[in-house]
């Protein structure tokens, strides 16, 4: 046998024995390429629109709000959608693993910006975009610092190279302080929260420290699920507070309509850092106006699809204060509650009989925390 026919039996066998493997490899190296969300991105014209992702936590109206006016602050800079970007809104409904599901989706497709509303989907997506490292904006975080998602308080100009955002503490204190106010003989306040969540702990702590000021005991029960909200009322008022504060907590934001209910029932009112809480029969509220937090953060988002570095824009609070008053609890429960002799200037928003009145206040209340 010749030299020649040796080398093409030994190049046969060669092909026969490692072809299909080296085929194999080619063909998942491609499609490795072509699944990567970078190289799918940079395909994409340089005039297609860019494709965004908001992630809601839970349909309440205070986050509803936030998305609203995301969507109203990215719509003031240019990026409209169907225009010159492509939304894509999620909704984890209240349930974590499906957050932590959607995130996983999202950091896997080729989002150019993801835009987060509240807490858990904050914490989800910073998990899951670790390696990733897509663009991220938060927004409607009462404390993203103990969300464990690489922020840290004595390092507050640090944070993940490719996430921005925004604080929005609510004014727990002033809340209190109103509620003595309106009720000087106040001596015991309820409160459902959700331990699993870092935002509710954040708040609670500020009640805690707040209530030990004033002299108030705050009696507090704990809830898993918005399953559980009713029945931590209900135990509430059996220990006989008189009122309940509802601070933010997602959990029981999801069955406020019960949590208010349950304490109407029992002859108590229900004062709140959020807003939505007083068109559902809360007798006060003051907290961030959160459809102008989700406006700011629709903003950010607006910035870094310009071509901002996210890692160049800091995290700041941002919480524009809002009062509303509900006049028809105000009369349930007068005997014990009043109003302050200015609080309906100060009011943006008023609930009588005819219904919810947007108005504007004769003075802004500050946004600090």
């Amino acid at each position: 046998m010749s030299q020649s026919v040796q080398s093409r039996s030994v190049t046969g066998n060669f092909v026969r024995h490692f072809g299909v493997g080296l085929a194999l490899i080619v063909a998942a190296s491609a499609a490795l390429l072509f699944s990567d969300p970078r190289w799918r991105r940079e395909q994409r014209a340089a005039d297609a629109p860019k494709k965004v992702a908001i992630i809601n936590y839970v349909s309440v109206p205070t986050l509803e709000d936030g998305e609203a006016g995301v969507i109203a602050g990215m719509k003031e800079h240019g990026f409209v959608d169907g225009t010159n970007i492509s939304l894509t809104r999620y909704n984890a409904e209240g349930d974590r693993s499906t957050a932590i599901m959607i995130a996983k989706e999202v950091v896997g497709g080729d989002f150019d910006l993801i835009v987060t509303i509240s807490t858990p989907v904050l914490q989800a997506v910073a998990t899951a975009n670790v390696e990733t490292r897509r663009p991220h904006v938060f927004t409607l975080s009462t404390d993203p610092w103990a969300a464990g998602v690489g922020l840290f308080r004595d390092k507050v100009p640090q944070h993940p190279p490719y996430m921005t955002g925004q604080q929005s503490l609510p004014p727990v204190a002033r809340l209190f302080e109103m509620a003595r106010e309106s009720n000087p003989n106040l001596k015991k306040v309820g409160v459902v929260w959700n331990p699993a969540e870092s935002n509710s702990e954040a708040s609670t702590k500020l009640a805690r420290a707040i209530c030990q000021k004033l002299k108030i005991d705050l009696v507090e029960m704990t809830v898993d699920s918005s399953s559980g909200v009713q029945e931590a009322a209900r135990a509430l008022i059996s220990r006989e507070v008189e009122a309940i504060w509802a601070g933010g907590d997602a959990t029981v934001a999801a069955a406020h309509d019960t949590l208010i209910g349950t304490a109407r029932e029992g002859g108590i009112p229900v004062f709140s850092n959020m807003l939505g809480n007083v068109k559902d029969g809360a007798l006060f509220s003051v907290g961030p106006d959160y459809y102008e937090v989700g406006r700011g953060g629709g903003q950010l988002a607006a910035r870094i699809l310009k071509g901002a570095d996210p890692a160049s824009i800091p995290v700041e609070n941002f919480a524009p204060e809002v009062l509303a008053l509900n006049l028809i609890a105000r009369d349930l429960f007068k005997t014990k509650w009043k109003f302050g002799a200015d609080w309906a200037k100060r009011a943006s928003l008023i609930v009588d009989d005819k219904g919810p009145h947007q108005q504007q206040p004769a003075a802004s209340a500050t946004s600090k925390p």
